[in-house]
């Protein structure tokens, strides 16, 4: 195969394997911009041909950097060191034994670990990556980034914008909110002014789903301006 390779060098020009490789990517490019016509045959089968390569990525990245890079070759080279990787190896070979109907309950063992480890990570991600960043970026001042070197109406307008971030975080939150009947006046104003509040909660969080519905046709947008940059420059090279 190498030498086919190398023959295939030697005859055709330097250039050929990246004429090639953007052909194939105007083809593929084509293909997937025919969905604008409404779904057809080109379409799906630029689909499945995605699906394929990302499967098969995906199968090559695990044999290779997982398998055999992180546990067999390690087992292989230093079984007294690595003797560790005997647990994952133990796993992962009662997880095969699912598809036998009379053994398949050993893969429950696996299958468990697999789902707590995926929950605790979960968990973990959904409180320190979202939850805690989103709390300590609104648990500011209304003074906070309000520098002496500024003048007063840039000092005014930092202190507009960290009160519009905290009123309408309060409000956000109490749109979940559902008030009580209460029977004393002053409950009653306190349910009045937390209902009207989280009303306009509601539409702090419909100026949020709105502009990242906004960003996202801006990046589909940018995305489409590039593939047809990308088309009219291959044409421009194969008319030359």
């Amino acid at each position: 195969m190498d030498a086919i390779f190398d023959l295939l060098r030697g005859i055709l020009p330097p250039s050929t394997g990246d004429a090639i490789g953007t052909f194939v990517a105007v083809v593929l490019t084509v293909m997937v911009l025919s969905y604008i016509g409404g779904d057809n045959v080109l379409f799906r089968l630029a689909q499945h041909i995605l699906i394929g390569c990302v499967a098969a990525y995906a199968v090559v990245v695990a044999v290779h950097s997982v398998l055999l890079g992180r546990l067999l070759l390690p087992l292989a080279e230093n079984p007294a060191g690595a003797w560790p990787l005997l647990v994952p190896l133990a796993l992962g070979l009662l997880l095969l034994l699912r598809g036998e109907p009379n053994l398949a309950w050993l893969g429950n063992y696996p299958l468990a670990f697999l789902v707590g480890v995926g929950a605790a990570l979960a968990l973990g991600g959904a409180i320190f990556g979202t939850l805690l960043p989103q709390l300590q970026a609104t648990a500011i001042s209304l003074l906070d980034q309000v520098q002496a070197d500024m003048s007063p109406g840039e000092q005014l307008a930092q202190i507009a914008s960290n009160l519009i971030i905290v009123f309408g975080t309060l409000g956000a939150l109490l749109s979940f909110h559902f008030v009580r009947d209460e029977k004393s006046a002053i409950g009653r104003a306190g349910g009045a002014l937390l209902s009207a509040w989280g009303g306009i909660g509601r539409i702090f969080i419909w100026v949020a789903f709105g502009a990242l519905f906004a960003g996202l046709i801006v990046s589909r947008i940018t995305l489409l301006v590039a593939r047809v940059q990308f088309l009219l420059d291959a044409f421009r090279l194969a008319v030359r």
